[in-house]
């Protein structure tokens, strides 16, 4: 699949230039190669930013949006069919350095085979803090987990240990360590995310540590990963997130056992790994 080159800006909200203080409230991104200049704004849950700026009208929040997203629409419905050179001219000349209080961070550039699916996804980690909610899943996920295995009395319980060597290692929540060699490990991993995009990243960056732990002969004799994919199927996404989760899912279970967590099911596969 063909990965393409697109640059986004990370908009910010700086009520007070005396203070430096910003907040992120949208993305914009480019990519050349489709023709695609869209950007995503904030403009429902301003009670964040009201919140942190003391004394801040909410008015001022929304009439400064409100200009932002009718300028940022006029220029990308004037390059929606024009030349792709046309482009990165109107992405540089908004985000060109600007003396209000709505700005643009520094343009990055991003690979993706989904430029708008990109956007979504980077919308959701700086503005949205998806990447705080998920941990959080994760977190509870763990728990649930930790308190399955407690219950077991184990002999040689799972502890938190890192898996490797010198050279390189990777840090399991739970190990369970025997004759000094790390005999079991389990992972509980949450793949629920907002955007199939995100489901991929965070997918990707595990089973790039299990491949290596594997290719470097450094794989514990067994690994169990606790999994629980996206919920709510009466969602407009939920089809495309349950197709990044069932293509990771499968992928994982290249290096590792599956135990999948939905609506309480997977214990019993949990409690079956830890004994035998």
């Amino acid at each position: 699949m063909q990965r393409l080159a697109c640059k986004y800006s990370v908009i910010q909200f700086l009520p007070y230039p005396e203070t430096g203080e910003f907040a992120n409230v949208g993305v914009l991104l480019v990519c050349e190669k489709t023709g695609l200049l869209d950007f995503r704004l904030e403009t429902k849950r301003t009670s964040r930013y009201t919140s942190f700026f003391q004394n801040l009208d909410a008015a001022l929040y929304r009439y400064a949006t409100k200009n932002l997203a009718e300028e940022m629409k006029r220029i990308r419905n004037l390059t929606a069919h024009g030349f792709k050179g046309d482009l990165i001219k109107a992405f540089d000349s908004l985000t060109h350095p600007r003396e209000t209080i709505l700005r643009f961070g520094a343009p990055r550039i991003v690979l993706t085979d989904n430029p708008t699916q990109e956007l979504d996804s980077l919308f959701e980690h700086y503005v949205r803090h998806g990447f705080a909610k998920d941990a959080n899943y994760e977190t509870e996920l763990e728990r649930k987990v930790k308190n399955c295995l407690s219950e077991l009395k184990l002999a040689a319980p799972f502890k938190n240990k890192k898996v490797g060597n010198e050279l390189f290692a990777v840090q399991f929540p739970l190990v369970q360590t025997i004759n000094d060699r790390a005999a079991k490990a389990i992972k509980p991993f949450y793949l629920g995310q907002q955007t199939p995009n995100a489901i991929y990243d965070h997918a990707d960056r595990w089973i790039a540590k299990l491949k290596r732990l594997r290719d470097m002969d450094l794989m514990p004799e067994r690994v169990l990963f606790a999994v629980k994919g996206p919920q709510g199927p009466d969602s407009p996404d939920f089809r495309k997130r349950d197709f990044a989760f069932r293509d990771v899912r499968d992928e994982l279970a290249r290096f590792a056992q599956i135990a999948l967590e939905r609506d309480g099911n997977g214990t019993q596969a949990i409690r079956d790994f830890a004994i035998h």
